[in-house]
This record gives C-alpha cells, sequence and structure tokens, in this order.
C-alpha cells in the first residue's frame, strides 16, 4: 500500500459555511480513481485545489497533494490565485 499525506477541506463542515478548516488525510495511491486540478473559493482567497475521487465513490476537494502527484499534474496548480482581501485594499487605495 502506498500512503500519502493530502490536506483537504473539512468535509464534515456545513456546506454554507464560507470558513473552511482543512485537514490531513492519509490516502492509498492505489484506491485514488482520479485527481481533478479545480478552483476552491474559500472566504478570503480563491486558490487552485484539487477534485479527489476514491474508489469507494467519495469525493474530496484537496488543497494539496503530495510532490510526486503534482509533478504529474502540473506545478501551475499549485498556488494561489487570487487573494480577496489584497483586491479590497487595492480597489479602496484608487
Amino acid at each position: 500500500m502506498k500512503f500519502h499525506k493530502f490536506l483537504v477541506i473539512n468535509p464534515k463542515e456545513s456546506l454554507s459555511n464560507k470558513a473552511h478548516t482543512e485537514v490531513e488525510i492519509l490516502f492509498n495511491l492505489d484506491h485514488i480513481v482520479s485527481i481533478k486540478p479545480i478552483r476552491i473559493a474559500t472566504s478570503e482567497r480563491l486558490i487552485n485545489g484539487f477534485w479527489i475521487r476514491t474508489t469507494n465513490g467519495k469525493k474530496y476537494k484537496a488543497t494539496k497533494i503530495p510532490q510526486e502527484l503534482l509533478g504529474i499534474i502540473g506545478e501551475q496548480y499549485s498556488t494561489e490565485v487570487m487573494s480577496f482581501d489584497s483586491e479590497l485594499e487595492e480597489s479602496a487605495v484608487q
């Protein structure tokens, strides 16, 4: 078995809650069916993330995946897209 650590948005939180907490989960790579790059909006930023689907049909939104998988998918998906606080501060200055 090949276990690797992923950082996922807590699946037990309410969907209406904008403030997300992240938890570390160990996934067996043999049980991951697909990893798809997505954009995840949180209360303070928009980040590149990953939609992970496992063999039992469960789906998870991950904010970080192991480096070896990131090398396969692409390094461009590992960065923050936009911070909402900095955008608001820039528009207030102008």
